[in-house]
């Protein structure tokens, strides 16, 4: 068990680091009130790959060794994509309209900004003001709090279930 644990930290470090590896190098060129559609394109791919993302990890707990083990990693990672995904599309916002939050966003900023809405703490230092930020804010705000129990019961469901005896 010791080991499955281990393997379990050592796979999120990993993933959790390529993700933001990936968050910090990715370009982020922008779309703006003009073309709202292109936040909205941004957001479906957003929420595809998250999707995908999460039938990958719901698959692998299905077959773990340790499907708790893997479950509480699952959920890791998947809170993570989750996060650094609306940031780089927080950022690209910002970098289009410098005028969409109350203060320029780069990656830091755009991390923090994202965490402080999934965890609900609202700060209020960053502010959502065009209409835009405010609706992909809004998107974030209850796909927050629908991914959590989703992930959740999800991730514990597939954990639980009996694997078939080999």
């Amino acid at each position: 068990m010791r080991r499955v644990v281990l393997g379990a930290i050592m796979r999120t470090a990993v993933i959790v680091a390529a993700t933001l590896l990936v968050y910090f190098l990715i370009p982020v060129d922008g779309f703006n009130e003009e073309n709202p559609a292109a936040a909205w394109v941004r957001l479906m791919l957003v929420a595809v790959a998250f999707l995908g993302a999460m039938t990958f990890q719901v698959r692998t707990v299905t077959g773990a060794e340790a499907p708790l083990v893997r479950a509480a990693e699952g959920i890791v990672q998947i809170v993570v994509m989750f996060l650094s995904l609306f940031a780089l599309l927080y950022v690209s916002m910002a970098t289009a309209d410098p005028l969409a939050f109350s203060e320029p966003l780069n990656r830091i900023d755009g991390l923090y900004f994202t965490s402080t809405i999934l965890a609900t703490v609202g700060f209020g230092d960053i502010t959502p003001v065009t209409d835009l930020a405010r609706a992909v804010v809004t998107v974030q705000m209850i796909a927050g709090l629908g991914v959590l129990v989703m992930v959740g019961r999800v991730f514990l469901f597939a954990a639980r279930r009996p694997r078939p005896q080999t």
